[in-house]
């Protein structure tokens, strides 16, 4: 159950109009998840787990806000996402017009703004979610409380697991240890032993573990992801070589946290990690995964880091950071002072990792 801000919801409305306004448009149209989450302050619109679009659409004028939803889903959407908040409900019933065309016949007449592709309206996805940032206080605070569950369910899961167990029933840990919180992950990796050396994305497996599992969830909540990898080793003495890699993983994510501060170019950010694993002798572990990801509401997007657009304040990181046999992945937040790493809050074991004078005590490969 969502309980909206209303302070919040004032500032979502400014930005949108403030884009219409600047754009010339008369109405918005929002059918996906993730900007409804965004607009009702963290509000799921879904029946439909599996799709990016929701089972109510959000019309926003100038003047007014609408949600438009059939009469099987309008209560619950309402009661559970919507309370306290100054937006009009329109109901329909199955035999009429679709949730788009009732959406369209509010605004005839206007010109038109989408998140989706829509005859007669303009599809503004990509500049709709450029509104989303910088992320407003309670964002932070929200996802701060992320952050920490994660680090906290990670290690209940971690702690539970065993040699013998297969990957897909440890994949069936995480997914109860999340559903807990109302966590439901989009991408769920778990890897082991030499499927982790092999693939970059192991997808579980009936293989049963030996000493080594990577565990990564990439779930949301009140809308705002969270995307984490893990490592845990069953053994007294973790390998030298492993060891050896995930130091220099641990360092570049320090390095990555340390240089995202606004105003730094992305790819001052790349090259100085390019350069690391350059003089570490595995430069062209480098090519072989995305380096990183801005994420929030809208699950990942890569475009602004390819882009080599500057950093802002204000806006969460997925820094992928992997060689062969190892990854490290956090949540963290831009700042003037160095990035916030939110998801390691000393529940799951950490060290401290240095980069010209920044510090940061990060998630270690947890031995049992």
């Amino acid at each position: 159950m969502n309980i909206p801000n209303l302070k919040d919801f004032e500032e979502k409305k400014r930005r949108l109009r403030q884009f219409m306004a600047e754009n010339g448009y008369d109405y918005t149209i929002l059918a996906r998840r993730d900007n409804f989450a965004w607009f009702t302050g963290g509000g799921d619109s879904k029946v439909l787990r599996n799709s990016d679009t929701g089972f109510g659409i959000l019309v926003i004028s100038r003047e007014n806000v609408y949600f438009i939803a059939q009469f099987m889903d309008m209560a619950r959407i309402a009661d559970d996402e919507l309370t306290g908040l100054d937006i009009e409900k329109i109901t329909l019933k199955w035999q009429d017009a679709s949730r788009e065309e009732a959406a369209l016949g509010l605004c005839r007449g206007g010109k038109v703004a989408a998140d989706f592709d829509w005859p007669g309206a303009d599809n503004r996805l990509k500049d709709l979610v450029q509104l989303h940032y910088p992320f407003t206080d309670l964002e932070i605070e929200r996802y701060t409380r992320v952050g920490a569950l994660c680090d906290k369910m990670l290690k209940a899961v971690a702690d539970r697991i065993h040699p013998g167990m297969t990957e897909h029933e440890i994949e069936a840990e995480i997914l109860f240890e999340y559903g807990k919180e109302n966590m439901t992950p989009k991408v769920l990796l778990v890897g082991s032993d030499e499927r982790i050396a092999k693939y970059r994305h192991p997808n579980a497996s009936p293989k049963k573990v030996e000493k080594l599992v990577l565990l990564h969830p990439g779930a949301e909540k009140w809308g705002l992801h969270a995307n984490i990898t893990r490592m845990v080793y069953f053994g007294d003495k973790l390998p030298e070589d492993l060891q050896h890699k995930y130091d220099l993983l641990n360092l570049c994510e320090a390095q990555a946290m340390a240089m995202c501060r606004p105003g730094v170019r992305y790819h001052d950010i790349l090259e100085e990690r390019r350069r690391i694993f350059r003089e570490s002798g595995c430069e062209e572990e480098f090519f072989n995964h995305y380096p990183g990801v801005i994420t929030g509401y809208y699950f990942v997007d890569a475009q602004p880091i390819i882009n080599n657009e500057a950093v802002v304040e204000r806006i969460a990181y997925d820094w992928f950071i992997t060689v062969t046999g190892a990854k490290v992945e956090e949540l963290s937040i831009s700042d003037p002072k160095g990035a916030k790493l939110l998801s390691a809050t000393g529940v799951w074991p950490v060290k401290e990792y240095c980069y010209k004078g920044f510090k940061y005590n990060l998630p270690i490969i947890y031995q049992r």
